[in-house]
């Protein structure tokens, strides 16, 4: 019996140790949550409402109003979660809106999509286990701000797993061919608050859930061109939805009746999908990526408004024209003597197409 009773203790101590770091799950909670307010307003409770001197709304979101947005900064868990539920409180008074936004990763890096506009005590589920998170909180108002109050983000169904920690390889990023426009619109702002300057370097596309923060690019595209290829960062939303994730696979879409890679206005102009119409009205040309100046004329050489470009989503897996990185031989020649790299072509001279305003302008 006196070798029971210790094994004993041990395991119910053990088993208390558990049950305390499962309960102990933090809830983030903070009275001055900390992250990067861009016209909004945190008063010394914590809550959030729009500032009086917000920049006007972004097309789309409305292009009405004041507008601003609130990132939290990386929210890290001491433990594994799949799961988190969203709790706050909101007063929202005529002609106002306010969304709430969450993502989740591994590693603080590497981020899902964004889940977008999650009602209070809201539980969204993760594929993967993380161990981080971030909130976002979107507010536009005519008049009244919105108030968002105690927002806390409390992980759930936590699992013992190392998945987390797996190191398997990505898969390859997949490739739509889709058509593009031209964006323009410098001086004015992004949906991240980013001021479009000229030549600029970034790119649209229909959904807010893959939108990087201003100056960030947790969210990337590689754009290709008549062998010509550019990365660039998703700063603005459009040009003809905000919710088309039309990159995922379909069930996961918003349009889940379309399949994956058939963006939903081009369904609308080709095949008549919601009698022909888009979120922001009657489709009058496809387009389901806007590309800002710079790469428009500068890296691809484009002449008119419009194309068709490859589009890989690079937040999806790896970069399929990346070159792999491996250790270089023991006798490998020092960097200074490797060759020059070959000059890109430039690409063939199109047609200029009509003058048409994009749907982003």
């Amino acid at each position: 019996m006196h070798r029971v009773v210790p094994r004993l203790l041990r395991g119910v101590v053990a088993f208390a140790l558990l049950i305390v770091c499962l309960l102990a799950l933090p809830v983030h909670a903070a009275p001055h949550p900390a992250g990067v307010a861009d016209g909004i307003v945190v008063a010394p409770d914590g809550s959030m409402t729009l500032a009086r001197d917000a920049f006007p709304a972004p097309a789309a979101f409305g292009g009405a109003g004041r507008f601003g947005v609130f990132v939290s900064d990386a929210i890290a868990y001491a433990v594994e979660f799949d799961t988190l539920r969203v709790a706050y409180t909101a007063l929202i008074p005529h002609g106002a809106q306010a969304a709430v936004d969450v993502r989740a990763s591994v590693d603080g890096v590497n981020w899902t999509p964004w889940v977008v506009d999650l009602t209070p005590q809201a539980r969204t589920h993760f594929d993967h286990p993380a161990r981080f998170a971030q909130y976002r909180i979107r507010m536009r108002a005519t008049g009244s701000s919105p108030t968002i109050r105690t927002l806390r983000l409390i992980p759930e169904r936590a699992t013992p797993s190392f998945s987390a920690f797996e190191q398997e390889q990505p898969p390859i990023a997949p490739t739509f061919t889709v058509h593009a426009t031209r964006l323009g619109l410098v001086g004015r702002r992004t949906a991240n608050g980013h001021r479009i300057v000229e030549r600029d370097r970034f790119v649209a596309l229909p959904c807010v859930c893959v939108l990087s923060s201003r100056g960030g690019d947790e969210y990337k595209v590689r754009i290709t061109y008549q062998g010509r290829s550019v990365v660039a960062p998703v700063y603005d939303v459009g040009p003809w939805n905000t919710r088309d994730n039309y990159w995922d696979p379909q069930d996961q879409r918003y349009f889940s009746d379309l399949r994956q890679g058939w963006p939903q206005d081009h369904a609308a102009f080709f095949d008549g999908h919601n009698n022909g119409r888009a979120q922001h009205g009657r489709v009058r040309f496809p387009t389901a990526i806007d590309i800002a100046d710079g790469i428009w004329w500068d890296d691809f050489g484009i002449k008119g408004d419009r194309a068709v470009v490859e589009v890989t989503f690079l937040w999806m897996g790896r970069d399929p024209l990346a070159e792999p990185v491996e250790a270089p031989p023991d006798n490998a020649p020092p960097p200074d003597n490797a060759p020059p790299p070959a000059d890109i072509p430039p690409p063939a001279d199109e047609p200029s197409s009509n003058e048409d305003q994009n749907a982003g302008d």
